[in-house]
């Protein structure tokens, strides 16, 4: 069965067979395709160039970069979160502490007038 409009052989379901093979070891010219002369091959440093000078590169590379901090952040985060809510609790829950003092000598201040207000209401 063939198509005249594509000259292309299908099969009874109506898909192309594929006749022209290309094997994996053929080089590009023997498999239709043309290389660019060595006059025009573009170095790798110049082609870093024009892609930095590129806005849609630069813009790519800006929205990696940002990711990529993101993930990093959020990585530290998940990495001493542990750490950090054993240290404040650690810190808080000794007696020994300045942040305990302070906490003890506020209350010591304000709850006379805590109870004053609380029996008049």
């Amino acid at each position: 069965m063939t198509n005249t409009d594509e000259d292309l052989i299908l099969d009874p379901d109506g898909i192309p067979i594929l006749t022209n093979l290309v094997r994996e070891d053929a080089s590009p010219n023997s498999a239709g395709l043309t290389q660019d002369s060595p006059e025009n091959e573009v170095s790798v440093d110049e082609l870093a160039k024009l892609l930095l000078k590129s806005d849609t590169f630069t813009q790519q590379l800006d929205e990696i970069a940002a990711e990529l901090t993101r993930s990093v952040r959020e990585q530290i985060e998940l990495a001493l979160r542990p750490v950090l809510e054993e240290a404040i609790t650690l810190a808080l829950d000794d007696s020994n502490t300045a942040s305990y003092e302070a906490v003890r000598e506020q209350l010591r201040a304000t709850l006379p007038e805590l109870l004053a207000r609380t029996l008049q209401d």
